[in-house]
């Protein structure tokens, strides 16, 4: 029962995350944030991370040898942590961006701005539910899928204080500030959390 709980969990956290980089997509024609750019390659990679974790997860319950075990552990550790590096990349070269080209973020970003606050109310459940899998009776997958969604909750934290401002001080200096600095801070997190989860490995 408790392994059903798991798969039909991941099942969830996929269907759940499938509407996000369509919806942020759209967001993208609404406004010049480079906040939502980030936003939207992060959602999108991960989406792929989440479908990796269910097949993984499905493979380790089939009856194989230690070496195959321990492969499939091993990759999906490092596609979780290489993804979290990758996201973390293309936000360092948006805030590098920004830092030569000033482009101050203008345009409706509510719509962002509410996937964003859902996606704090969402992940930071799956997040809590992860995390009880886990200390209930470890598990690689439900492991990766704790520290994904515990990024994934910090990231959507960030961009809520990000788009929020660009909202409540459109074309102002201070939007500019922030949306950067929300950049950079979300960028170095994830850079951080992906080398250890490959380091995990």
């Amino acid at each position: 029962m408790q392994k059903d709980k798991r798969r039909r969990t991941l099942i969830l956290s996929i269907f759940f995350s499938a509407f996000g980089p369509f919806v942020t997509g759209y967001a993208l024609f609404m406004n010049t944030a480079v906040t939502q750019l980030a936003d939207f390659v992060r959602r999108t990679a991960e989406l792929g991370v989440l479908v990796l974790a269910l097949v993984v997860y499905m493979m380790l319950k089939r009856e194989m040898d230690d070496a195959s075990q321990k492969r499939w552990v091993r990759t999906i550790y490092h596609v979780s942590g290489g993804v979290l590096i990758l996201s973390g990349v293309f936000l360092l070269g948006m805030f590098l961006r920004g830092l030569f080209i000033v482009e101050i973020p203008t345009g409706d970003v509510r719509l962002g701005l509410a996937v964003a606050t859902l996606g704090i109310l969402f992940n930071g459940g799956f997040f809590i539910r992860y995390t009880l899998f886990h200390r209930r009776k470890a598990h690689a997958v439900m492991d990766t899928q704790r520290k994904l969604y515990q990024a994934k909750t910090f990231v959507d934290v960030s961009v809520v204080v990000a788009l929020a401002s660009v909202w409540l001080f459109e074309a102002s200096q201070g939007s500019y500030y922030i949306d950067q600095a929300g950049t950079i801070i979300v960028s170095v997190y994830l850079l951080v959390r992906g080398a250890r989860m490959i380091r995990t490995a």
